[in-house]
């Protein structure tokens, strides 16, 4: 299969389990060799109490490459109004989470790629630095953060179309690694059959998506700080109940969700959902404001020596950013047609080791 229609293929998808891919980051870096993994343990977790001050801040979202096919954004349409999109993302990054430490992007079209940094001074202020690097597909992530980057790197995945972006961080926690990925979706998530299409990570049988969860704790054992806190985050085109997530959870990462004790989705009235924006209209369903989201896919998975504790949704530490979702609810007015900046809602977690 030539890697022009790989790309296209997987860019295509719009299933409410699923979205798009290729990568984006600093400096390239080979998949994960086997090594022997760091030892980390998942301690116990609470809720984060009034008492408790410093904290970091993170938040993830698939911002939808917009790309002009045949189920997703008609031609002419610039990728859905991708500028409106972008400024409206910013807008509820300022208002909705209130600036936090770090914010993931996944799906970054090259149309996005160049209205990220140019728009980027007018986010928070401009207290951002941009992590990543365009390699020109349609489906790269972006990390942006306020905090002192100790390491970055560009992580490709099984596919050739999959990939992530791994960042260390300096916090008032202690060491962060966040790995900001977005993982296969049904346009192109083969099982792997021991040919060079799946890294040696990948067991034959499985499924791609599978194989990067495991690529990514090979990444991980590697890289990341074994005494700090460290963070899967992105669109993982998977519910959390599903042997993809398992492979992560046995492992010891746990979804912020459950720290949070917030519900699970209900498809039918898409309250605590992530995914599932979308129909034939020339904006993909962006413009419609009573579409609903279907299902959650979109994570931040926490694992960490520390007894991690998340601020629940009632807001307990009064910095208002509690953990839950935000972007998921239209706009009460639309800019260039759209009322949506994204076919996905947004997550956002407050953190602290206690």
């Amino acid at each position: 299969m030539a890697l022009a229609f790989v790309l296209v293929a997987a860019a295509c998808s719009s299933s409410a389990d699923d979205a798009a891919p290729v990568s984006t980051t600093s400096s390239a870096a080979p998949a994960p060799t086997a090594t022997e993994p760091a030892t980390t343990t998942s301690a116990a977790v609470t809720v984060l109490g009034a008492t408790e001050s410093r904290d970091v801040r993170v938040a993830t979202i698939n911002l939808l490459h917009g790309l002009e096919l045949p189920d997703s954004c008609a031609p002419g349409t610039d990728q859905c109004a991708a500028p409106a999109r972008l400024a409206m993302l910013w807008d509820r990054i300022e208002t909705e989470v209130g600036c936090p430490d770090v914010v993931a992007l996944q799906e970054i079209s090259a149309r996005q790629w160049t209205l990220v940094p140019a728009t980027l001074t007018d986010l928070c202020g401009g207290r951002y630095e941009m992590l990543g690097e365009d390699h020109g597909g349609p489906d790269q992530e972006i990390i942006l953060t306020d905090l002192e980057v100790l390491d970055e790197r560009f992580v490709p995945l099984s596919g050739p179309v999959w990939s992530a972006h791994w960042a260390q961080l300096d916090s008032d926690i202690g060491v962060i690694d966040v790995f900001a990925t977005h993982y296969a979706s049904s346009a192109f998530n083969p099982d792997c059959d021991g040919s060079e299409l799946c890294s040696d990570f990948c067991e034959v049988g499985v499924e791609m998506g599978t194989c990067h969860a495991a690529e990514t704790l090979a990444f991980l054992d590697q890289n990341a700080d074994p005494t700090g806190v460290t963070l899967v985050i992105g669109d993982l085109n998977k519910t959390i109940d599903d042997p993809r997530l398992q492979t992560l959870t046995d492992e010891g990462f746990v979804d912020v969700f459950t720290l949070a004790d917030l519900p699970e989705c209900d498809p039918a009235t898409g309250e605590w959902c992530t995914s599932g924006i979308g129909s034939d209209s020339d904006l993909d369903g962006l413009d419609d404001p009573d579409q609903r989201f279907e299902s959650r896919i979109d994570f931040i998975l926490v694992r960490s020596t520390c007894g991690p504790a998340v601020d629940g949704a009632d807001d307990a530490d009064g910095d208002g950013t509690p953990t839950g979702l935000w972007a998921n609810t239209p706009s009460p007015e639309p800019v260039d047609g759209v009322v949506w900046p994204s076919d996905h809602a947004g997550v956002v977690a407050d953190l602290t080791c206690p």
